[in-house]
């Protein structure tokens, strides 16, 4: 009877830590997914933002909002990502805007934005990124 309970208890042990593994992982790998994403959209928001202002802007806590994929071709995927930042000027100095802006590979091998939406934040608005870099 003793044994019967030793390996019960082991079982319960087993499983239950490997659930919290597991959950801990698939966080992990949609952030280190994220992460990518936003390197290789690095320019694309760049050339974005410097349109839709009419001059280059700093941004920061940049973070991806959607990801959906459109229309499947037979030989090539097609995506919308919906990414959210906000910009500043000088040293980290008013005026902030959160700015989204969809990008989409459909009819091009490079990444463009196809809409771009700002809001001009009040200084109550504006918080610290809590987003890790």
């Amino acid at each position: 009877m003793k044994n019967i309970f030793i390996i019960l208890i082991g079982f319960v042990t087993l499983f239950s830590c490997s659930h919290v593994q597991a959950e801990t992982e698939t966080k992990n790998d949609v952030q280190l997914r994220d992460d990518i994403i936003l390197n290789l959209l690095f320019l694309p928001i760049d050339k974005a933002i410097e349109k839709h202002f009419g001059k280059p802007k700093q941004f920061y806590c940049q973070r991806i909002l959607q990801i959906k994929k459109i229309e499947p071709h037979e030989t090539y995927r097609y995506f919308n990502v919906i990414v959210q930042l906000t910009t500043f000027e000088g040293a980290h100095d008013f005026p902030y805007d959160l700015v989204t802006i969809t990008f989409s590979n459909k009819y091009s091998l490079e990444w463009r934005a196809i809409e771009v939406k700002s809001k001009r934040l009040k200084p109550s608005e504006v918080t610290e990124c809590t987003h890790p870099l």
